[in-house]
């Protein structure tokens, strides 16, 4: 079997499906394909796969969407993949269309975050066209959970078959990695205080003007810790992004190519986002013990349950937040403990990342011997 792994930019290569085309290419030949930069060289040392360049531009841009195409329809043509697997909306949107006219028999999409659900007018109507579009040529259509199984039925994106792959996510969590009892804390300049942590993309729709406005609101001296690199496409508003630089209890890494110092740093971690497909960051963050404090939407509220493991929150409201931001401070440590154990416990039953990867193989298996009947 050959295979071809398209993703929008090649961050989602380095990072959530690191090693992942490693462990394919025991057992089919991959490719994978993303846009220039840096991270691509990245790719080549961790995965040692074949890696070809197309440029995807992540925004609304029609003429280069077609230019984008027409070079992954030549890759494509040169390749002769049975399959091609695509990540992300743009990747979607050039891979699919590329790969039905370059008659690869074989099309899958997974959907992760949908954006269209958070946005409105005439954006709106276009994102839904775009989601149909990728649907009419992709001849397998796999959301990340069930969240985006049924935001994809409730709009009428399309009428194929939905399957999940496992329980969800496009990774799994490897377990042995992400443990709380081998790596040291990142060393803060903080001292017997409570430490709020947050892994991601600085971006206005993981929830960070909610997530500062409810941290400042706090009595007491907690921590906010915040590991990710500002996103420009999206970016956080000037009075967060300064609240953020100048707040002596907000401390703020930057990328960290490994995140777990980050994680055993904090106590809780706090995810405010607005949308998601099924966030990693709540499962490595559950596989290192610790609870999380996460919007109820798509992805988080597929793991998160009240009192078991962390706590859900409504999107977008800052007071709300705050409560349980102040709730998570004054319980006492044993129940941390036991809320940190449980998340564990739960990434390790249903997240485990060889169970996962093995799924995906015999999903590849499956449709590619049901192309051939």
């Amino acid at each position: 079997m050959k295979l071809i792994i398209v993703t929008t930019v090649p961050e989602t290569l380095a990072t959530i499906l690191r090693g992942q085309p490693a462990w394919l290419e025991k057992h089919v030949s991959v490719t994978c394909i993303s846009s220039p930069g840096p991270m691509l060289d990245m790719v080549v040392r961790n995965e040692s796969v074949a890696v070809f360049q197309v440029s995807m531009n992540r925004g609304i841009s029609p003429f280069k969407d077609v230019v984008s195409i027409f070079r992954m329809w030549r890759v494509l043509r040169k390749l002769k993949p049975d399959v091609v697997h695509s990540y992300t909306p743009k990747a979607g949107l050039i891979a699919m269309v590329a790969g039905f006219l370059a008659g690869v028999r074989v099309r899958v999409h997974t959907f992760t975050g949908l954006v269209f659900p958070t946005s409105s007018g005439l954006k709106r109507s276009v994102l839904i066209a775009i989601d149909r579009l990728i649907c009419v040529v992709a001849t397998h259509v796999v959301p990340e959970g069930r969240g985006v199984a049924e935001d994809l039925r409730n709009n009428r994106i399309t009428s194929k078959a939905l399957d999940v792959i496992g329980n969800g996510n496009i990774a799994g969590v490897d377990v042995k990695y992400f443990h709380p009892n081998i790596i040291d804390p990142l060393e803060l300049p903080y001292k017997d205080t409570f430490i709020f942590g947050f892994v991601g993309r600085l971006n206005r729709d993981k929830g960070l003007q909610e997530l500062v406005s409810a941290f400042l609101s706090l009595e007491g001296d907690p921590a906010l810790l915040l590991v990710g690199d500002l996103d420009s496409t999206a970016p956080v508003d000037s009075g967060t992004l300064s609240q953020i630089e100048s707040h002596p209890r907000i401390h703020a890494t930057g990328f960290l190519e490994d995140i777990r110092p980050g994680l055993v740093a904090c106590d809780v971690l706090v995810l405010a986002s607005y949308r998601e497909g099924f966030p990693n960051v709540v499962l490595q963050a559950g596989a290192m013990g610790k609870p999380v404090i996460a919007s109820d939407i798509n992805g988080c509220n597929e793991v998160i349950e009240n009192g078991f493991n962390g706590w859900l929150v409504p999107p977008g409201n800052s007071k709300v937040l705050a409560e349980r931001l102040l709730c998570a401070m004054n319980v006492p440590s044993s129940e941390i403990e036991r809320l940190g154990r449980n998340a564990r416990e739960r990434i390790v039953e249903r997240y485990e990342q060889g169970e996962y990867r093995q799924k995906l193989l015999e999903f590849y298996r499956e449709i590619t011997n049901e192309a051939k009947l």
